[in-house]
């Protein structure tokens, strides 16, 4: 187990950002859910899922077929962002923050390894110098009626955890494959993190290693609510403040006994409201029209 760790430890020493503190989580009140909307809670935290910092209020969500959906009802607090959209048809829809840029730090190269250069120090003579920046992104899938392909399958930003088994459809006793893509090309070698409900983001003693395709799958312990963080750390594009991008990609996933039955949104709608059409239909009178 130490051994482990200490890998783990390794793989995220070299992309993880000295300063970061945090990691973003996006979490729905249903991953399954029966009408047509959805409350999605979004954070930075040190603890799963205690929301401790706001995120920006700034998401992406893609409809089933990967169109945009307009998100006009979001509040902020101190600890944590809500998101509530609608899900008018049937299938599954991705919410995600899409890619946050952070502030921008200066590190020192001293000993071969990189910190911070803290406030008004000045950098020891020859110690080589680079600036960085955070790149985070928050995903999660939610399906109403039956299971979709089609936003699962398209990446967002550079770094992107493509899951293989659906993920609204992960079984606890099959396990989760993902596939980690950076730039669109398998990522080999790099340590995806498994974190559990109430687990510290500091906790690696949980994950993977990506094979030379850029896969990996969890054995996943027992049926709840999970977080994967992935990071990698790479030249920033032209133009960027920066002069190194730090990248963090999360997706948020709930593990199953057993995968819901799937059921037509639009005819089960139309039966519904059949029904109520029914329930409402004036009576009939009896007797005299007088009376």
């Amino acid at each position: 187990m130490m051994k482990r760790q200490v890998l783990a430890a390794a793989l995220f020493a070299l992309a993880a950002t000295p300063a970061a503190a945090y990691t973003s989580y996006l979490k729905p009140d249903a991953y399954w859910p029966e009408d047509a909307a959805v409350s999605i809670e979004g954070s930075y935290a040190s603890e799963f899922f205690t929301p401790q910092i706001a995120l920006p209020a700034s998401f992406t969500a893609l409809n089933p077929d990967g169109a945009q959906v307009s998100l006009d009802r979001i509040s902020v607090a101190a600890d944590a962002t809500t998101v509530q959209t609608d899900l008018p048809r049937g299938g599954t829809y991705r919410v995600s923050t899409g890619e946050q840029l952070g502030n921008v730090a200066t590190l020192v190269g001293v000993d071969g390894s990189w910190r911070p250069l803290a406030a008004g120090e000045t950098p020891p003579e020859g110690a080589p110098t680079t600036t960085l920046q955070t790149v985070t992104i928050a995903d999660v899938y939610v399906t109403r009626g039956q299971a979709t392909r089609d936003v699962v399958d398209r990446p967002i930003g550079r770094l992107a955890i493509h899951p293989i088994t659906h993920p609204n459809q992960i079984l606890t006793a099959n396990g989760f494959e993902i596939e980690l893509l950076f730039d669109g090309a398998p990522l080999a070698n790099s340590a995806v993190v498994l974190y559990a409900d109430g687990a510290a983001d500091t906790d690696l003693s949980t994950y993977v290693v990506t094979d030379a395709n850029g896969r990996a799958t969890f054995q996943l312990p027992a049926t709840g609510e999970y977080v994967i963080a992935a990071r990698h750390r790479a030249d920033a594009p032209a133009g960027a403040a920066a002069a190194v991008h730090s990248y963090t990609t999360t997706l948020t996933f709930q593990s199953l006994d057993a995968i819901p039955a799937g059921y037509d949104v639009a005819a089960r709608e139309a039966e519904a409201e059949q029904r109520a059409r029914r329930e409402n239909r004036p009576r009939r009178r009896i007797g005299r029209p007088d009376l």
